[in-house]
């Protein structure tokens, strides 16, 4: 009896890489044993050398030089995490970015980039940036930022796929004024953002802007594991570069937020108050700062709410 090389979402996943490594000359390879990856004979203990001989990876990018750039593990419904650990540890050692992406959030997608090619276009910009720098074609303070990647046949040096901060707030802006809920003239400078993480990776996004009936609000949550930084950790940014996934998904619930309270429907939609109450929340569980931008004319300032309950918590 055959079984299926792959499941549901690591077949979605195994087509969202090969759709965009092509123009970077990166060859995707998948269920590969760790130690075709790693010397195992350079691994601390030999436990995980044993280990290393025993396990795969779910998916490793390749370079041109046939060197590992990136793995990513699915840690689905199910997974066993009981050796996960040893696979970090592994990775740390061989210096080797592992991704850890949870539940079926690879299939979220923010303006046609699913989570799995925002990881996957990181990684290798940033390795290119980083080649440049070394090359001296890039000033050594020249801070990183996947927004800057502007498109192939870009009009503008603002046209980038990866801007979901600034193609954000054009869209809500013009969701405003479509669903007649325009309260002041320039509706974008009450964007007020808010990305908090815990310390086991979850990332929670918070997006609000004033409207004619009110603040309306925007929520999302995703857990994007990096328990292995490699060569990632010379990036200052790279936190935040990772947290902008979930700021986009917040936007996302926004704009349909603005449409379900401009078509009357605004009771199924979390109040003010509501949203407030959660960063509290997870302010006083231990959740910390990953980004944060305030709009000067906000109705909300979720900064605040957070800051409060992170006070509050150090007191009890």
């Amino acid at each position: 009896m055959l079984r299926r090389f792959r499941n549901f979402s690591e077949n979605r996943i195994q087509q969202q890489i090969r759709a965009v490594i092509g123009r970077h000359g990166a060859e995707l390879h998948e269920k590969v044993r760790v130690a075709d990856i790693v010397d195992i004979d350079r691994l601390d203990r030999r436990e995980q050398g044993t280990y290393a001989l025993q396990s795969h990876f779910d998916f490793v990018l390749i370079d041109e030089n046939q060197q590992a750039v990136v793995a990513i593990e699915f840690d689905g419904p199910g997974h066993d995490m009981s050796h996960d650990e040893k696979k970090n540890a592994i990775c740390n050692q061989a210096n080797l970015p592992l991704f850890r992406i949870y539940g079926f959030q690879e299939v979220r997608e923010i303006n046609a980039m699913t989570l799995t090619r925002y990881l996957v276009e990181l990684v290798l910009h940033a390795r290119v940036f980083q080649q440049m720098k070394a090359d001296g074609k890039l000033d050594p303070s020249e801070p990183f930022m996947l927004s800057g990647f502007i498109k192939d046949n870009a009009k503008s040096i603002f046209d980038s796929e990866f801007d979901f901060v600034g193609n954000a707030n054009g869209k809500l802006t013009r969701a405003l004024k479509e669903n007649r809920l325009v309260d002041d003239e320039f509706p974008h400078l009450s964007i007020n953002r808010l990305i908090l993480r815990s310390p086991d990776d979850d990332l929670r996004a918070f997006v609000s802007i004033n409207s004619s009936k009110g603040p309306i609000m925007g929520t999302a949550s995703v857990r994007i594991g990096l328990p292995s930084p490699g060569f990632l950790a010379e990036i200052e940014s790279m936190p935040m570069e990772i947290a902008q996934f979930a700021d986009g998904m917040a936007c996302d619930d926004l704009y349909e937020n603005i449409r379900l309270v401009g078509t009357g429907a605004g009771h199924v939609v979390r109040s003010a108050d509501e949203v407030l109450s959660e960063i509290t929340s997870l302010g006083r569980q231990g959740y910390t700062l990953a980004f944060s931008v305030g709009g000067t004319l906000s109705y909300v300032d979720l900064i605040e709410a957070f800051r409060r309950a992170r006070v509050a918590s150090s007191f009890d």
